[in-house]
């Protein structure tokens, strides 16, 4: 049983610092455009990452498109919401958001006949306390038909991501 794919309001600007301010439209348009025109092949991987803050959490999204030894490009979202003072709580929205935007993305794609592989990046490790959801977060990966990385591997999350909500 798949993720339900969020809301289309809740991800609504993008910024890249390659391009500047879009909305998600343009930001699905212009990897389309990419995949389209690149000889070789290219990666899309998708992350999340959050800080508690006082009375928020401040959540950045990262869409992550990797033209194989001709650079990438990232877009990324960033907003706050309510303070998620369990850690399991925080972790799994992140997993949800990233689930969520991929399947959105993908969809996309598909009907425009164009199939290449998302990933998503999970920023939890083998070592420290998120150790306790990988299984959890791996197999909602997979049920969602996403291969996922966790750290060190997830550098979209656990560091593009991450810069993102300081």
């Amino acid at each position: 049983m798949g993720v339900t794919p969020v809301s289309p309001v809740l991800f609504d600007r993008f910024y890249s610092p390659t391009i500047g301010l879009l909305d998600k439209a343009a930001v699905f348009s212009n990897i389309e455009q990419t995949v389209s025109s690149t000889a070789g092949t290219c990666e899309i991987i998708v992350g999340a990452d959050s800080k508690l803050r006082n009375r928020s959490t401040s959540f950045a999204i990262v869409i992550t498109l990797i033209r194989h030894g001709r650079g990438g490009n990232f877009f990324y979202h960033t907003f706050q919401e309510r303070h998620y003072a369990s850690l399991q709580q925080r972790i799994f929205q992140e997993a949800i958001y990233a689930v969520g935007l991929a399947s959105e993305l993908r969809h996309y794609l598909r009907e425009r006949n164009i199939d290449i592989p998302i990933s998503l990046h999970f920023d939890i490790g083998k070592n420290g306390p998120t150790r306790k959801f990988i299984q959890s977060l791996l197999s909602l990966a997979k049920s969602n038909h996403f291969r996922a990385e966790i750290k060190p591997y997830a550098y979209c999350a656990s560091s593009i991501a991450d810069k993102f909500t300081r």
